[in-house]
């Protein structure tokens, strides 16, 4: 080795040199660990090797050898020293000790096994409660999303007095994508699902029209083939798609040779240009939604065609890459700064609009994240009332053991082992807890994907990982040391004298257990009541939108949808000859007792708007427009729906083409244009600049309102059009048959009428009514079943801490209650005596929860529907909760005070 340290400079030379020695004192402490008996041997040898030379040497030089033994023992010090000074000098006492603590710690939770199971199963639930929903969060809200530099990502869209995010128009976007300086690229994404049709059974694809630059701006390329240009967004040159990687391995079996593939999609030949890439994720989008996945099956080019100078409609939606370094706050007021010069150059179309610019991080995720953190913080209450409750059991553990820690102190331990003894203890209870926590967070996961709302986004997402395993860690290891800290603490400054001579009954450090016990119980009833205070807002809000009057009956009704390919169905007769023929099919179906078709179903996110229509009599506010949801519905929609008719009549044959224009309004829409007057009769004219007698639509019937999604507070003014006089086509024909029985027996019989009429029509979404109902309270009804669970656990352990508290304050009171007795006091003096003691920890308890919650109930207000944050009645009603379980609580060690024995209490003094 020397040979080789000379090849080397000296600075190199000492590294060596000190990597070379600290790896033979890791060796050494290593073996002293692993070989400990070996080791001792070894020592004991040597010190007796040395101790017998000097005894002989000693004997040499004429002592006797008792002397010479004792001269020898003396002069090397004594073995004893000798050994502790070797055994400090290996440097492994505080692993040594450490083992001595495990040891120590599961021999004494051995002798206390029903202690070891309460508290290891408390910690188990309250951290795995929080590693389920850490693992929820860390997928929805701390995974990245799929994009690179998913931060430069934007959404746009644009924002008036009356509605507050709309869809951009077509050729704004085009003066957006030319004007601006802050974006690498924009593109557009308007939903537009094609059928699949050829070869095998003919199938409904989710699809989108996209602009050229889509993918760069996700950061994506296709995997085969290429992606859109600025020349695929001529008129002409869209029938090209390209297709997901899903739909290339399911429908087309991996064809290597795809692009270039002619497949037919709505009856016309397109041609595929591309395969997406396999972890293309579809951003989501508002209009006609689709949520963030992988949930999209085809793209094709949208074309800009029509009059610049007359925009149009509002119906797609922008998304952009920022340039590196530029902030959203920064491309959103150049954004609104291009908006203002289009309003100056267009003011019929683009007035009073502004820009929004929204990071796609923040539009994905939506109004989850509210609700997710409201839920961590529910299960952190938890959490923290599990190690008051935690802290307050070893407490109860400790005062059994003052005796224990006085005769320890008395025998030289020092205070810091004492203390690092106890905190060994805790520890190892919340390892053992986190080794439940584990598998409970695997299976409460599980449970917790199956039970998400329906379109929760980023569920595919949410899974356990080293991140998961590791948070569980943290979170047991720092639970161990913040309930075992203050029990420890306490028991380290035990009076080492008055425990020795009492052995512990009655004593002052008996009295600051029992306060800081005290002070624990009131934390866990004040927490316990925040989270029961939350549960029963979220509960109440929960019970109003189930008593909410939904404006149509769900049960027993068949929803499917069908779309009419525009090369088949290329105008308005061969529509409604379909639309016709196929209702008198429904109609003829057993067990049908009504049916009907419509441009789209309550609360499936339909919100297609249309506004700048003509009011006979009436003038529009200054600066607004009339405006209101459209729909298109067969004269059977409604009685299918079970949609009142307030007044008028329905749609009927008679409402065609060749009859006069009329339409059917809802409740809200009556009110708002037409406040207190009889609206049958008013007419519209929506299209004609200068309307001729023709040309005004007549409001024949007034419905009852509808709103778009339960949770939403208000009801937007509606109309409807029948089929056969609707002004433009729709892309998507909703079906709904109302059966006497069982409607999903209806399924082949709505197939087969659908087939019958058009072999190539793929019949999609077939789902029952009252599905589609349940599914849009899916939302609140997890954010009350979770919370209400978490108030529950709370609850119950809060209870658990009192009965503890209380059943420690009798089984030291004994004494007196046994004496109160003798002296004449009847058992409900004792009983009221106890009980009053528990109800003022939970009224305090009480009291403080109540405050807090007035304070946090506002994180709920936009969970809530139709009650208040500071709701009163669930104030009270909680309260009252809090208080009996309390008295459950106290009842029954109350009643083991009622039964102390006076013999016992006199026969002490």
């Amino acid at each position: 080795m020397g040979a080789a340290l000379e090849r080397h400079g000296p600075r190199h030379t000492y590294g060596l040199i000190f990597v070379w020695r600290w790896f033979q004192v890791g060796r050494m402490r290593l073996r002293t660990l692993l070989r400990r008996g070996r080791v001792e041997l070894e020592l004991d040898k040597e010190l007796r090797f040395h101790l017998d030379r000097q005894t002989e040497e000693n004997i040499a030089a004429g002592m006797p050898p008792d002397q010479a033994r004792y001269a020898a023992v003396r002069r090397l010090g004594g073995l004893m020293q000798i050994e502790e000074e070797c055994r400090t000098m290996r440097r492994t006492d505080f692993i040594e000790s450490f083992w001595y603590d495990l040891r120590y710690t599961f021999r004494a939770l051995g002798r206390s096994p029903g202690f070891a199971l309460v508290m290891v199963l408390t910690l188990a639930l309250s951290i795995g409660a929080n590693s389920a929903i850490f693992s929820v969060i860390r997928g929805v809200l701390l995974r990245q999303l799929p994009y690179p530099e998913q931060h430069r990502i934007v959404r746009f869209f644009l924002s008036s007095a009356a509605y507050p995010k709309f869809p951009v128009n077509a050729f704004d976007f085009l003066d957006f994508r030319a004007r601006n300086h802050s974006f690498d690229c924009m593109a557009i994404m308007s939903r537009a699902d094609l059928q699949l049709s050829g070869a095998g059974e003919p199938q409904r694809l989710t699809g989108f029209r996209i602009s050229a630059g889509y993918l760069r701006v996700l950061g994506l390329r296709t995997q085969r083939g290429r992606e859109f240009d600025t020349r695929d967004e001529l008129p002409g040159n869209e029938r090209i798609a390209i297709v997901s990687d899903r739909l290339w391995r399911t429908r087309f079996n991996s064809d290597p040779n795809i692009v270039g593939t002619k497949i037919r999609l709505d009856g016309r030949p397109f041609t595929v240009v591309g395969v997406m890439p396999a972890q293309m994720q579809h951003p989501g989008n508002e209009y006609r939604p689709v949520p963030y996945g992988d949930s999209v099956d085809v793209w094709w080019p949208f074309t800009f065609e029509g009059n610049p100078d007359r925009r149009g409609s509002h119906y797609i939606e922008g998304i952009g890459r920022l340039k590196r370094g530029v902030q959203v706050a920064s491309a959103d007021a150049e954004m609104n700064a291009i908006m203002a010069q289009l309003a100056r150059e267009h003011p019929d179309n683009d007035s009073g609009w502004r820009v929004l610019v929204i990071p796609v991080y923040r539009e994905i995720v939506g109004a989850s994240e509210r609700m997710l953190l409201v839920l961590l913080g529910a299960v952190g209450l938890v959490l923290l009332i599990a190690c008051a409750n935690a802290a307050n059991l070893l407490l109860a553990r400790a005062t059994g053991r003052r005796r224990e820690m006085a005769v320890r102190l008395a025998l030289g331990a020092a205070r810091s082992r004492l203390i690092r003894q106890m905190l060994t203890e805790s520890l190892v209870m919340s390892v053992l807890g986190a080794v439940g926590a584990t598998v409970i967070a695997l299976l409460g996961v599980r449970g917790l994907v199956t039970m998400l709302p329906a379109g929760f986004p980023r569920s595919q997402d949410i899974h356990v990982d080293f991140a998961v395993f590791a948070f569980t860690l943290a979170i047991a290891l720092t639970t161990g040391i913040l309930f075992g800290l203050a029990p420890a603490l306490q028991s380290s400054r035990a009076d080492v004298h008055q425990n020795l001579r009492e052995g512990g009954r009655g004593t002052t450090a008996g009295a600051r257990h029992l306060r800081m016990r005290n002070w624990l119980v009131i934390s866990e009833v004040s927490l316990a009541c925040v989270l029961l205070i939350g549960a029963g807002l979220l509960l109440r809000s929960f019970l109003n939108l189930m008593h909410t009057d939904p404006g149509f009956r769900a049960e027993r009704v068949l929803t499917a949808s069908v779309s009419l390919p525009q090369e088949t169905y290329k105008d308005g007769p061969a529509i409604l000859r379909f639309c016709n023929q196929l209702t008198e099919r429904l109609a003829t179906l057993p067990a049908v007792h009504a049916s009907g078709l419509g441009s789209d179903l309550p609360w499936t996110g339909y919100d297609d708007n249309l506004g700048g229509f003509e009011i006979e009599g009436k003038q529009p506010p200054p600066h607004e427009n009339f405006h209101a949801r459209y729909h298109q519905t067969s004269p059977g929609y409604f009685r299918a729906l079970g949609i009142p008719l307030l007044s008028g009549r329905f749609f009927s044959a008679a409402d065609n083409m060749n009859g006069p224009l009329v339409m059917i309004v809802n409740r809200a829409m009556a009110q708002r244009y037409w406040p207190g007057e009889n609206v049958i009769g008013k007419r519209i004219n929506f299209f004609n600049d200068h309307p001729k007698e023709k040309d005004w639509t007549t409001i024949v019937g007034v419905v009852g309102d509808v709103k778009d999604t339960p949770q939403k507070s208000s009801v937007e003014p509606a109309f409807w059009w029948p089929i056969q006089q609707t002004p433009f086509g729709f892309p998507g024909l909703m079906i709904a048959v109302r059966a006497d029985s069982d409607p999903a027996s209806l399924v082949s019989g709505v197939r087969s009428s659908v087939r019958d009429l058009d072999p190539a029509l793929a019949l999609a979404d077939v789902r029952l009514m009252e599905q589609i109902a349940s599914e849009s309270m899916s939302a609140p009804r997890f954010s009350v079943f979770l919370v209400g669970l978490f108030a529950t656990l709370a609850i119950t352990l809060a209870a658990i801490g009192t009965y503890g508290v209380i059943s420690y304050s009798v089984n030291q009171r004994m004494h007196e209650f046994g004496m109160r007795v003798a002296l004449g006091a009847k058992p409900w003096d004792v009983l009221r005596l106890v009980l009053a003691q528990g109800m003022k920890l939970a009224l305090a308890g009480v009291l403080i929860g109540i405050v807090c919650a007035l304070v946090l109930a506002r994180v709920l207000r936009n969970l809530l529907y139709e009650v208040s944050a500071a709701d009163p009645l669930t104030f009270v009603i909680v309260a009252l909760l809090a208080l009996a379980v309390a008295v459950l609580a106290c009842y029954l060690p109350a009643r083991r005070a009622t039964r102390a024995d006076p013999m016992i209490a006199l026969r002490a003094e």
